[in-house]
C-alpha cells in the first residue's frame, strides 16, 4: 500500500491546484465552493486502498471515456452504469429504457464488412449476431 500512496496523492494535488480551482467560479469571479482537499496519510488495507483509488479516478475522469474503461476493467460496469440509469431515468426522458448488459455492451459490434474481409478470422462480439 505504501507504493500507491504517492500516486493517489499526486491525483489529489492536481485536483487542488490553482489551475483547477480557478475554473470553478461564477461569472462574477467568485468561487462556487469552499474546496478543502487534503492528502491521504494512509490507505489502510488493500480493499480500502482499492476503494480510494476508484473514488479518485471517478472524480478525475467523470464523464470521460477513461471512466468507462475503468469500470469495464474492474468488472463493475453493469451495476455502476445501471445504478446511474436508475437515478437519471426520472430526470432524463431519453434514459427511461436505458440498460447496460454485461457481456454485450462492453464492446461495439464488428462491422460485417471487416469480418468478411478477414475471411472469417474475426468473430462477431457476443450479443451482436
Amino acid at each position: 500500500m505504501d507504493e500507491a500512496l504517492p500516486y493517489i496523492n499526486q491525483i489529489r494535488t492536481r485536483a487542488i491546484s490553482q489551475a483547477s480551482l480557478s475554473r470553478l467560479t461564477f461569472a462574477n469571479g467568485n468561487p462556487i465552493g469552499n474546496w478543502v482537499v487534503g492528502q491521504y496519510t494512509t490507505l489502510g488495507d488493500q480493499d480500502n486502498a482499492r476503494k480510494i483509488l476508484r473514488f479518485e479516478r471517478r472524480v478525475e475522469f467523470a464523464f470521460e471515456h477513461k471512466r468507462f474503461f475503468d469500470l469495464v476493467r474492474w468488472g463493475i460496469a453493469e451495476p455502476t452504469i445501471n445504478a446511474y440509469f436508475a437515478v437519471e431515468k426520472d430526470r432524463r426522458e431519453h434514459l427511461n429504457d436505458a440498460r447496460f448488459t454485461a457481456g454485450r455492451d462492453e464492446y461495439l459490434p464488428i462491422p460485417q464488412q471487416q469480418i468478411t474481409v478477414s475471411q472469417g478470422l474475426y468473430k462477431q462480439n457476443i450479443g451482436y449476431n
